[in-house]
């Protein structure tokens, strides 16, 4: 099964009255997550605004999605759901005039 695998590789601060967002980054790690395309090295990284700002007051993250491969979980590990059990209706009693009444309500105790 393959699954995607979240790198980061930096935070960043936008930058004050502008749309820009002002990143710094390790280029020791960043050699370690880029690619080859036609004998060229690629980095291809995801920006994404943090929920709530960090103690160092970035509001951004940047990071390099893998997919790697993840083994699939083997059925052995996996516990069957419980079996529902099926109730088999239940036996009516007839009365002396052949009408059917249910063996839950005793005919002596019959509301009306």
């Amino acid at each position: 099964m393959k699954t995607f695998e979240k790198n980061y590789i930096g935070k960043g601060n936008q930058v004050a009255n502008l749309a820009i967002v002002k990143f710094s980054f390790k280029m020791s790690e960043i050699a370690k997550l880029t690619h080859v395309f036609n004998g060229e090295d690629y980095l291809t990284f995801e920006v994404a605004k943090l929920k709530n700002t960090d103690s160092f007051g970035h509001d951004y993250t940047a990071y390099v999605n893998k997919m790697v491969e993840t083994p699939e979980p083997q059925t052995s590990q996996v516990q069957d759901a419980p079996q529902k059990k099926i109730r088999k209706p239940k036996k009516l009693q007839h009365t002396a005039d052949g009408k059917i009444i249910p063996d839950m309500i005793p005919m002596d105790e019959i509301p009306f």
